[in-house]
Parts: structure tokens; sequence; C-alpha cells
């Protein structure tokens, strides 16, 4: 799509109401919905050393740090970076402030990686992803969540109601305009507008396939136990358990 913002402008004047939103163990739907899964996605992390791609506010990192051998947090806005460190500190937990699509970081570094709601905002999916798997060493595992790219993504995606005004579904208008999103409307910090960028399930399945990530597990959870009866029709989110199967980095 045209019209690209940028995302650390973004990202650097909405990092205090992130903050605010997520908190120390992530907002209602992150608590409820997405962590239980990523949570088990991820396993036993004892004695593993971890990168959280798109830590944001660390709230990943610090859970994950209290099992880990080591754990490395990045993200690309300094003002988040700045907000973790102030949160969380632990011997074996570091924050870094990087680009996920130019890692500064050693090949084969990490048995795990974990990107959490993040690769929605990287304008660049096959070089965040080749990124991630070059410094996951072989045998190791990719947890990747997002909003699911069928019906929350697409762009002027919408509810479906019926004559009642009930949500019963979603109405999907633009699935194959893929790339960054702008201006769409959210509830946590008013003064600015979410972003995001759209990428196509295909788009996903090739970009795993080319850097050798072989798609172990899936989840598409209902969320509707927290939210109306209307949101029980669609997924909203999408987690995958990626294995890294060869080295070709």
């Amino acid at each position: 799509m045209t019209n690209k913002l940028n995302q650390k402008v973004y990202w650097k004047k909405v990092a205090k109401s992130y903050n605010k939103l997520v908190n120390d163990t992530g907002d209602t739907t992150h608590r409820k919905v997405i962590n239980p899964i990523v949570s088990g996605f991820l396993g036993d992390l004892k004695g593993k050393t971890i990168l959280d791609a798109g830590c944001g506010n660390g709230y990943w990192s610090g859970k994950m740090a209290k099992e880990a051998k080591k754990v490395i947090g990045v993200d690309f806005t300094k003002e988040l970076i700045d907000i973790a460190r102030l949160k969380f500190s632990a011997p074996n937990l570091e924050f870094i402030t990087n680009d996920l699509r130019r890692l500064n970081i050693p090949d084969n570094k990490f048995d795990v990686v974990l990107c959490n709601m993040a690769l929605i905002d990287v304008d660049g999916l096959n070089k965040a992803v080749g990124e991630m798997a070059r410094v996951l060493k072989t045998g190791g595992n990719l947890v990747i969540s997002i909003t699911h790219p069928c019906f929350e993504n697409p762009p002027n995606t919408s509810s479906l109601k019926n004559k009642n005004g009930e949500k019963i579904g979603r109405l999907v208008k633009h699935y194959f305009e893929t790339g960054v999103i702008k201006d769409l409307k959210q509830n946590w910090d008013s003064k600015q507008n979410y972003q995001h960028c759209h990428y196509t399930i295909s788009d996903y399945f090739n970009t795993f396939s080319k850097h050798n990530l072989f798609v172990e597990k899936t989840s598409e959870p209902n969320w509707s136990e927290i939210m109306s009866e209307g949101y029980s029709h669609t997924p909203y989110f999408l987690i995958f358990r990626l294995k890294k199967i060869t080295n070709s980095h």
C-alpha cells in the first residue's frame, strides 16, 4: 500500500500509552487469550537462551527471565527499551535497541525466539523472519503471534451485524492489499491513530518455508469468553510455533 507512515515516529509517540495499556502482564486480551497459548508453545525454558524480538515494554522478557538462562529483549523504539530497562531488571536479562530487519546479533545464538504481536508492525516480513531464523539455532523454536491475516488485519475490515445490530462476523474487503495500513482507530491512545502491516496467509507460510522454518503447531484462539457473543464467529489472532530444521545462513 502507499503513503507509509514512519513506524519509529509512531511508536515513539505512543510508547508511554502502550506501556500503560500492557503494564507488567499484558492487557486483558493478552492475558486471557494470547499469553496462555504462547506460554504453552514456548514450553520449558530452563537453561535456554531466548530472544524476545519486538519486546515492547519488556513484560514477556521479564517473565521469561525468571526461568531461562539468558533473555535478550530487542525493540527498535528506544523509548520502549528505556521503559523496559526501568521496569525489569535481572542478571540474566538485557535490553537492546535494534531493528528486527537488521539484528546486530551473531548467527545461531538462541534456543528460542519469541515475536509476540510485533511482526504486524514490521514493514518487511521477509527480512524480519530471515533475521530471526538466522539468530536461531538449528532445532530451535520460533513462536510468533499476530492478529489474524484473514479476519482482522486487511484494510477496511469491519464487523458484520444482523438486523438487530448484533455482531455476527467480519466483513473483509481488501485481503490482498498488503503492506502498511495507516490511520486506523484504536482505543488506547486517542491522540494517535493505529497502524500495522498486513500480509496474507500465503505470505507467512512461504516466508517460513524460505527460511527453513517448519510449522509445528498453530492456534486460532476463540476470545468470546472475554468479549461479546459476536466475537465468537471468527478468530482475531493466529499463533505459530516454528522449528528451524536446517541452517542455510
